[in-house]
């Protein structure tokens, strides 16, 4: 009788536990089904809506934060075969790089914008390099210099020449891959820490996932370097709605807390986490009608994650000149 009693209270607590594990688990699953389910919904808009801190604002802590004894500005060139229909409604049913003689194709017009602005953003003098990916060459696993074995320039505009004199033979192809030539910039960030590294990533479609282990894993490392910016601009049709609900899950991958046998593999290990990858829809911009309103709203949304980066940076460096 007495074993009979134990038999039904043990059976009991045992289906109260398993009764909470999964009510737990259902409410957990049912609340990530509502978040997808509102960000289905949701209109996202690359504009900044902020009033509080306008461009000259943002250019104001920059400069006050930025430290850093050279600044080095790396365009990397998607050239994968999506760029031959991805421009049917933004560039006239052509290729993305389809060079006019009057007009400036997607990725002429981004560079154009963006060199001015980081012109007028960074006090110092900039060296620019450019790279080229995705093409039948390098497809998923390397990268090429657009120029000579990644020359640096002082101009944009040198960036451009070059880029539409290697276009001209350069065979569109993929699968593509940003891994590798993120790691490019992680090993700027290592090996040159007292120069500030940006790469601007040009591409037709949003190719990173937070399922690609490789990419979340340089990404990771990336977000424990101040001294780098991996910006990544769209160009071309997109679409880029599922933007937000990707760049969500690929920081909660980056940002997770790890333990301590994934720590012991980091090959970077930082107490600090940079906030430094930031996309930007590129045709957002370019549809507005006013050109000065939209090149400063452009400009901002490139710059704006920067003076917090600067900030954290600044302040946690050891080496950082004394006021």
């Amino acid at each position: 009788m007495l074993w009979s009693l134990v038999y039904y209270l043990v059976s009991f607590f045992a289906f109260v536990l398993l009764y909470e594990y999964y009510r737990r688990n259902i409410l957990k699953q049912k609340a990530r089904l509502d978040l997808l389910a509102s960000l289905d919904g949701m209109e996202f808009n690359s504009l900044p809506t902020s009033k509080k801190k306008p461009f000259e604002k943002i250019k104001q802590e920059i400069a006050s934060n930025f430290y850093f004894e050279r600044i080095r500005i790396i365009f990397g060139i998607d050239l994968s075969a999506s760029n031959e229909w991805q421009g049917k409604k933004t560039y006239g049913g052509q290729s993305l790089h389809k060079v006019q003689n009057k007009a400036f194709n997607p990725y002429q017009k981004a560079i154009g914008q963006l060199g001015p602005i980081f012109e007028d953003v960074f006090t110092s003098k900039i060296e620019y390099s450019c790279f080229g990916f995705g093409d039948e060459q390098t497809k998923d696993y390397s990268f090429f210099p657009i120029v000579g074995s990644g020359d640096e320039f002082n101009t944009h505009q040198l960036i451009i020449d070059a880029y539409l004199e290697q276009t001209k033979n350069v065979a569109l192809s993929g699968p593509t891959e940003f891994t590798p030539i993120v790691k490019k910039l992680i090993s700027y960030g290592i090996y040159c820490p007292r120069d500030f590294t940006m790469l601007v990533i040009l591409t037709d479609e949003l190719k990173l996932s937070s399922d690609n282990k490789s990419f979340v894993e340089a990404i990771r490392m990336l977000a424990n370097l101040p001294n780098v910016c991996l910006l990544v601009i769209g160009v071309g049709d997109g679409p880029w709605e599922g933007l937000a609900r990707e760049e969500h899950s690929l920081r909660e991958a980056v940002f997770q807390k790890l333990n301590k046998k994934q720590m012991e593999k980091e090959l970077i290990q930082s107490k600090l986490c940079y906030d430094n990858f930031h996309f930007v829809n590129f045709n957002a911009f370019v549809s507005k009608q006013d050109k000065m309103e939209t090149e400063n709203y452009f400009a901002r949304a490139v710059v704006r994650k920067l003076p917090t980066q600067l900030k954290q940076a600044f302040l946690n460096d050891p080496h950082r000149p004394k006021a």
